[in-house]
């Protein structure tokens, strides 16, 4: 594959990534516009579970495909689902059926996010792919940077539908590229005879193990912050959606910044350093923000030590995995992170006091208190992450 191919496929992954991500940070800012239009307030916290849960189901399975028969045929089905969940999500009229647009769209995202980074291993070599992954953290950073920005303006001067409608072009032209230019053979020819020896061999591998164990409790955390954070700054404070969007902004930053440090500076450092300082960062700025939730310092060093984690996770669980079975291995990573995603946004829900029959934030009793109750639960995660890389994450890595 020529070398001109090979960057343009890269950049149509880039785009996708920076669809899923805005997608996110769009939606966080919004939601409690959302909500109180629509109604139906105790469906808030399955707006973000029915999307973490499809995309946590659909993972696994979309890295088996992709092993199977192709990077190509399992992305390109992903990126049907997103549009189509996108454009469901745009034109509800109640919650239910947002929140049924959600999990389409979650059904697409189980193939966007972790395809990219699998076919970064195909095409680049682990010099280039190091970089790459900073990159890839770099589009991330500033698409979540931009996502509340977005959509606090979509929402508070047009409407919140167009975040979605946003989605459908750069989708259709990530589709396209990775439809011409992707070899249908790119990763097919996983035997079938391997695939459970495969499987265990990569759930025994100590870097793998240590990865996924801490991104269950890093996933809980980082959407405990983005799913709640804009209920504190709506609901107990009184701003906007672009009140809430600019609150998340220094975390988003933050993250930018340090994904594209640590993607230049893990050849020398290893994976092991940078983890460890990474996930130590995360839980610092996680007791800040519950002692200090107004305050942007706490936000600030979760984001650093986000950028420095995740990409890191990635390419290491790649480097462990065995021969032929990257996309499993990465896809197996991302699970590990969505389920504690989904599990950890549904329980704060319970603890902010999200229950049926509230018509609006406004009719949800002691929210202040429930919600201050969410961030130290982030804390605890967050603290939890740290404990598990610094006591497992292998010397070797």
């Amino acid at each position: 594959m020529s070398l001109l191919a090979r960057r343009t496929i890269t950049a149509a992954l880039l785009v996708g990534t920076f669809l899923a991500s805005l997608e996110v940070s769009v939606v966080g800012a919004a939601m409690p516009t959302i909500v109180e239009r629509l109604g139906g307030t105790s469906l808030y916290a399955w707006a973000f579970s029915a999307y973490l849960l499809a995309q946590t189901l659909t993972t696994p399975a979309y890295g088996l495909l992709a092993d199977r028969a192709g990077r190509r045929t399992a992305y390109l089905l992903g990126i049907v689902a997103f549009l189509a969940g996108s454009v469901l999500c745009a034109t509800a009229s109640d919650m239910p059926t947002f929140v049924a647009g959600r999990a389409v769209q979650g059904l697409g995202a189980g193939s966007i996010l972790p395809l990219t980074m699998t076919m970064f291993g195909d095409l680049w070599p682990i010099d280039q792919r190091t970089r790459l992954q900073g990159l890839f953290s770099l589009v991330w950073g500033v698409s979540s940077a931009l996502g509340p920005l977005v959509g606090g303006v979509l929402t508070d001067l047009w409407s919140w539908q167009a975040i979605f409608w946003l989605n459908v072009p750069p989708a259709l032209l990530a589709g396209a590229v990775i439809a011409v230019l992707v070899p249908p053979e790119l990763g097919r020819g996983a035997t079938v005879g391997g695939d459970g020896a495969d499987f265990v061999a990569i759930l025994r591998n100590p870097t793998i193990q240590a990865v996924s164990l801490a991104g269950l409790l890093l996933g809980a955390s980082l959407y405990g912050i983005i799913g709640y954070l804009p209920v504190w700054v709506q609901g107990v404070r009184g701003g906007t959606a672009l009140d809430a969007g600019l609150a998340l902004l220094p975390l988003s930053l933050a993250w930018t910044l340090a994904s594209n440090v640590g993607g230049r500076i893990v050849g020398r450092l290893g994976f092991r350093a940078l983890v460890r300082g990474g996930t130590l960062l995360v839980a610092s700025g996680a007791v800040l923000l519950g002692v200090w939730p107004d305050a942007p310092v706490g936000f600030v060093v979760f984001g650093l030590g986000m950028g420095f984690t995740i990409a890191s996770f990635t390419v290491s669980s790649q480097e462990a995995a065995p021969p032929g079975r990257r996309g499993t291995a990465t896809s197996f990573v991302l699970f590990s992170r969505s389920i504690g995603a989904a599990v950890g946004v549904s329980i704060f829900g319970w603890m902010a006091g999200f229950r049926p029959g509230a018509g609006g934030l406004s009719g949800i009793p002691g929210l202040e208190a429930g919600v201050a109750t969410v961030f130290a639960a982030v804390a605890v995660c967050a603290v939890g992450a740290a404990a598990i890389v610094w006591g497992r994450f292998p010397k070797a890595a």
